[in-house]
């Protein structure tokens, strides 16, 4: 690294600090789309679980659903 003149390794320096942020904010827009995805599986599988249990409720022990049984 020149103190004064800027040398090669100095414009791969300076070439490498411009375009760092881009990989920063694909990373980002990465981590929001799989936030996205799984909270959509889970959302879902937990509203699934939640309709399956009720029905099985209802249809084992003759209570109105998941509230009729803790309401008893």
């Amino acid at each position: 690294m020149g103190i004064i003149f800027n040398d090669s390794q100095d414009a791969q320096v300076e070439s490498l600090m411009k375009n760092t942020h881009l990989g920063t904010t694909w990373a980002m827009r990465y981590l929001r789309i799989k936030y996205a995805f799984w909270s959509l599986i889970i959302t879902s599988t937990g509203v699934v679980v939640t309709a399956v249990t009720d029905y099985a409720i209802y249809k084992a022990s003759g209570h109105a659903g998941i509230i009729g049984w803790i309401l008893g």
